[in-house]
């Protein structure tokens, strides 16, 4: 299966890397002048992480999120603004069996690689599209990121301290949740294809799916006009529950206590076995009740362990409890080592680095990383030479009037960088 990319930044990168990870052949587009957001820019910004903080000659093939983004895929840099452009990205959607793309709606019809047109040229083919607001209805047009979405998703109204203003959960939640969605969309497209010989377009919306995963709070609302607010660290049904402070700097274990016998157990890890015995605890109502004085007398106990200990003995009594990691922590995380989460891969540009393989294991076609991400425009010639057989003439014609690049346009501004572009050479990586 192949895959023309058109994603960027987390949801369409994120959806076309999974499809990657699964065997897929995918094919990254981007525009010189428009690379991929998770390149970077220059000047490099205090937020954009490069390997060893050194932006380096090509600080747009080594910042993080683009790294971690983008392996197991080949990249294609042409100008979609020139007609050559559209017609290379036309050729190349002829023969691919996917196209994922995350634009706000009406950008790759205007560009002319919309759905409609695509499918003139093959007519079974499948394209995602995972914009913010969908594809239809009077806000399509709006162009949101994940913090905004949370905020009309309905998401951040009951995020946040009890009483206070609504927060960011701190991520572009919904780019994830859209991300890890798409995949198996797009498998069920294929199996449709496989038994009717048709192509299908999904429209999935990213604030919808932000509102899809929290309907219990609207079913709430619409059975009993109740409108959730913040809770902080608490919870609707478990109690209790929080985040405690620990022994030693910034340390914190989270605990939840679902059942009466769960919170039997914990009063008998802390040392307060007459706590199961009061009947102001007797009953979950009841420990919603007294949350407080309970947070109090847990947090005493908690501020006297460590973190990790107390959640092993928590769990071995069948108490919910995880110590709360940090990025180191969660890089020496036995468990995680244990499964072999963290992946040695040899960067184009950065050295070799631990990344995470997929958060799945699949017992007989396991997915791994077969290439690291793709240097900009790294696979130019191979995609438009061995792939779709233009011509040397034609190759050199495009690159020589940009319309096929290798570095980005903003590479210009770099002070000292020598701005010519360097050609990869043709040979077939392992991912093809």
């Amino acid at each position: 299966m192949r895959v023309l990319d058109l994603g960027m930044v987390w949801a369409g990168a994120m959806a076309s890397k999974f499809l990657a990870d699964l065997g897929a052949e995918v094919v990254k587009v981007e525009g010189g002048s428009h690379p991929d957001s998770t390149r970077g820019s220059w000047p490099p910004t205090a937020r954009i992480v490069y390997a060893d903080d050194d932006p380096g000659t090509d600080p747009w093939n080594r910042t993080s999120l683009y790294l971690e983004r983008n392996r197991n895929k080949l990249s294609l840099v042409v100008d979609l603004r020139d007609q050559r452009g559209v017609q290379v990205v036309k050729a190349l959607a002829k023969v691919c069996d996917v196209v994922v793309e995350n634009f706000r709606a009406g950008v790759v019809d205007r560009l002319g690689i919309g759905y409609d047109s695509l499918r003139q040229m093959r007519p079974d083919i499948i394209m995602i599209s995972m914009s913010s607001q969908g594809m239809t209805g009077p806000e399509k047009s709006y162009g949101s990121f994940g913090n905004n979405l949370e905020q009309s998703g309905g998401l951040a109204s009951f995020t946040g301290y009890r009483g206070g203003d609504p927060l960011s959960l701190g991520v572009q939640f919904p780019d994830p949740l859209a991300g890890g969605i798409a995949p198996g969309l797009v498998m069920a497209a294929l199996r449709y294809r496989r038994h009717t010989g048709k192509g299908l377009y999904i429209d999935l919306s990213q604030r919808e799916l932000t509102t899809y995963s929290i309907g219990e709070a609207f079913m709430d609302y619409s059975m009993n006009r109740r409108i959730w607010e913040p809770m902080g660290n608490r919870d609707r049904y478990a109690a209790p529950q929080g985040c405690y402070r620990c022994r030693g700097d910034d340390r914190w274990l989270a605990i939840t206590v679902q059942t009466d016998e769960q919170w039997a157990a914990l009063c008998r890890v802390i040392g307060r076995l007459e706590l199961a015995a009061d009947p102001r605890y007797a009953s979950a109502e009841g420990r919603q009740a007294h949350h407080d004085e309970l947070d109090r007398l847990i947090g005493d106990w908690a501020a006297t362990q460590d973190a990790h200990h107390a959640m092993q003995v928590l769990q071995q009594e069948g108490v919910p409890a995880g110590a709360a990691l940090d990025g180191k922590n969660v890089l020496e995380d036995p468990h995680l080592v244990a499964r072999d989460f963290w992946e040695r891969v040899q960067q184009r540009s950065g050295g070799v680095r631990r990344h995470m393989r997929p958060p799945f294991l699949l017992s007989r076609t396991p997915a791994v990383t077969r290439s690291p991400a793709p240097r900009f425009g790294e696979h130019n010639r191979l995609i438009l030479g061995e792939l779709l057989g233009l011509p040397e003439a034609e190759v050199k014609s495009l690159e020589a009037e940009g319309v096929v690049e290798d570095v980005p346009r903003w590479a210009a501004e770099v002070p000292g960088l020598d701005y010519r572009p360097r050609q990869a050479p043709a040979q077939s990586p392992d991912v093809l």
